[in-house]
């Protein structure tokens, strides 16, 4: 996206006044100044609201629950790699999340979006680097990784399931594991043949709204609920410590910053000078991930086969955030101070409309399709968005008025395309991928 201050900041890399006669390889130092925010790539930024976060063992826990799959309900779709209609135990977090190509979909091309127990309503984003966004997923819902992963299982787009089977599934295969982690010890009840095991119904969950008839989750004691909820912030924070170890360094765009001029081919450095100038990439993706972590509307279109015909992207995500159970100002934060900062004067208006945060780049040669409806399938085709403009219809809201085209020659739109592909570093370790979860029901 273009703005006014891209124009300030290519007219003073332009004028011979403004400029040093110094370079850096081909660039100019107030030049190399700008190319410097891009890398190397640092530690994920902590997350004081999960006090496991960078917990080895709580790791290891949530790598086996990232695999886990028995609590996923019946599939509604058919599907050659899943299984047939009805089957259960199908879905895991690693389904959409494709383990060797920098976790991102790949079992769902061509379709736009991906596929849980049915279709979803966005593309699945890579999981790699995904700690170093302060909101998660497109529309940034999730305020934290672990409010993702303590919610996650009732998705009913996702998996389709409750959190008491969860909470049970959790006591049958991973007992020892989490007794291990977290100081009060799963709950004795929560096995089915306990004298007390009634106070756990099998399945539940909270009702989708204050009309609705109360179901077992209702009528359970609060206190028993409270029980139940703190397994899931958990088991949610423990998603998230392993998440936050799926990182990718060394691109060659951060050799290439810090001094090893080879690392870019000719084409990719003129793209990036196009990146940082003519195009004016940089006003949103900018810094060590590329992206300005805030939200825009690009105009991109809700067409698709299994798309909903209008999202609202952080209008109707930021609603959920403030009134979820599972966000950092809640009582399963560990930091409900930071949590409270965080939200603190964010308010649903009608401005929000249609806005999605700015993916980060790295890597993103690997994680096609694009944008939250993957309705482009190549690089070639991003660059071709943005050179327009962005969309001009069917889409929610207003477009932001820093899209406007970037009259980009074909050769131009090449090397910039040059240059995203040098944002690929090294995948996550490969034992990162492992299935660990226990087998068995």
């Amino acid at each position: 996206m273009r703005s006014n201050l891209s124009y300030v900041v290519v007219a003073a890399l332009t004028l011979p006044g403004c400029m040093s006669d110094k370079m850096v390889d081909e660039f100019t130092e107030e030049e190399f100044d700008v190319i410097r925010q891009f890398g190397p790539l640092g530690e994920p930024p902590a997350n004081p609201t999960n006090r496991y976060a960078d917990d080895p063992a709580c790791a290891t826990l949530g790598q086996r629950l990232f695999f886990e799959k028995t609590y996923s309900h019946a599939l509604t779709i058919a599907d050659p790699a899943l299984g047939a209609v009805g089957d259960t135990g199908k879905i895991a977090c690693a389904s959409c999340h494709d383990v060797t190509n920098y976790y991102t979909d790949t079992r769902s091309h061509p379709n736009s979006t991906s596929l849980g127990v049915t279709w979803t309503t966005r593309n699945a984003p890579t999981l790699v680097n995904v700690a170093y966004y302060k909101w998660m997923s497109w529309g940034g819902k999730e305020d934290s990784l672990w409010y993702q992963g303590a919610n996650g299982c009732e998705s009913a787009v996702n998996f389709g399931g409750n959190r008491l089977e969860y909470a049970h599934m959790l006591y049958r295969k991973y007992r020892n594991d989490y007794n291990a982690i977290f100081p009060l010890a799963l709950d004795p009840a929560l096995d089915p043949n306990a004298a007390d095991a009634a106070r756990f119904p099998a399945q539940g969950k909270p009702k989708a709204n204050a009309m609705a008839p109360d179901g077992p989750w209702e009528m359970m004691d609060p206190k028993d609920r409270d029980i139940i909820n703190t397994i899931m912030a958990n088991a949610g924070k423990a998603i998230e410590a392993y998440e936050r170890k799926l990182i990718s360094r060394n691109a060659p765009v951060d050799r290439y910053v810090q001094g090893e001029y080879g690392a870019l081919t000719p084409a990719a450095k003129r793209g990036l000078r196009l990146f940082i100038g003519k195009a004016a990439c940089v006003d949103c993706h900018s810094g060590t991930i590329f992206s300005d972590q805030k939200f825009h509307n690009t105009g991109v279109p809700q067409l698709g086969i299994n798309l909903p015909r209008t999202d609202n992207g952080r209008f109707d995500d930021l609603a959920r955030t403030l009134t979820n159970a599972f966000n950092g100002a809640s009582k399963f934060s560990d930091d409900q101070a930071m949590g409270t900062a965080k939200l603190m004067g964010l308010q649903v208006t009608d401005n929000l409309k249609g806005l999605f945060r700015t993916g980060a780049l790295r890597h993103i040669a690997n994680t096609s399709p694009y944008m939250h409806t993957g309705g482009l399938m190549t690089l070639e085709d991003v660059v071709r968005f943005y050179n327009w403009g962005g969309g001009t219809a069917d889409f929610a809201g207003v477009k932001s008025p820093a899209m406007v085209p970037l009259l980009l020659t074909d050769e131009e739109q090449a090397d910039l395309v040059a240059f995203l592909r040098s944002l690929t570093g090294e995948p996550p370790p490969a034992e990162l991928g492992k299935d660990t979860s226990i087998p068995g029901p």
